[in-house]
């Protein structure tokens, strides 16, 4: 599998995932992100071309594949921007807590090994008040479309090296404790097998404690 995930692939989903359609959804995805910034899963480095470099004090990136990384130095580079990748799984992150202003997750929660996992550790190192920005794809609200991606998926998890097509990510974010309003799942006639890959994008946040003096009244996560 060397070959294909850290050569072919990471070559592949750059060119899959390269529209104009896609990179909308992705300056979506960062508009008004800011202060200090972690991205999880940066892959090539697709999002990098967004941000607002004058509004971003700092940004760290986190991803695991050598394949991905050497593409993103390239742009990183290219761009002259002060980032540096850390080569690691978002299940550990090597940050205090309470570090970042703003978290990016961009086609990362459906392939994480332990998405509760990285959750958790998003929250920790947020601050309070922080959020978390999100783009992915996910499990389908239509039954019919979700069998077949149930059928699809362990093959799905080969070809996408450890991507799976039925993860209700959007379930998962709540579960860990975010703030978040409604969110539609979208059709992006632009993404790969469209169909079997509904999308969805938000902003998640992580709650402030209350002003001093206000009673919070009990807690919950």
């Amino acid at each position: 599998m060397g070959l294909y995930s850290e050569r072919i692939f990471p070559w592949f989903l750059e060119r899959a995932l390269d529209s104009p359609e896609i990179g909308a959804h992705r300056a979506r995805l960062i508009a008004g992100v800011a202060g200090d910034v972690l991205e999880i899963g940066f892959g090539t480095g697709a999002t990098l071309p967004h941000y607002d470099r004058a509004a971003v004090t700092s940004l760290a990136v986190v991803e695991p594949s050598s394949g991905m990384n050497r593409r993103a130095q390239a742009r990183i580079d290219a761009l002259g921007w002060p980032v540096r990748i850390e080569a690691l799984a978002g299940e550990n992150l090597p940050f205090a807590d309470a570090s970042f202003d703003h978290v990016v997750v961009s086609l990362t929660l459906c392939t994480v090994a332990d998405p509760p996992r990285v959750l958790t550790e998003i929250w920790r190192v947020l601050r309070p008040g922080g959020s978390l920005h999100f783009f992915e794809h996910v499990a389908s609200t239509d039954p019919g479309r979700r069998k077949w991606q149930d059928r699809f998926n362990p093959l799905q998890r080969i070809v996408g090296v450890g991507c799976n097509l039925n993860r209700d990510t959007v379930a998962s974010i709540r579960a860990a404790g975010f703030s978040l309003g409604q969110v539609e799942q979208q059709i992006e006639p632009a993404f790969p097998f469209a169909a079997y890959m509904p999308i969805v994008e938000g902003v998640a946040h992580k709650p402030a404690p209350p002003a001093k003096g206000q009673d919070s009244g009990p807690i919950t996560r």
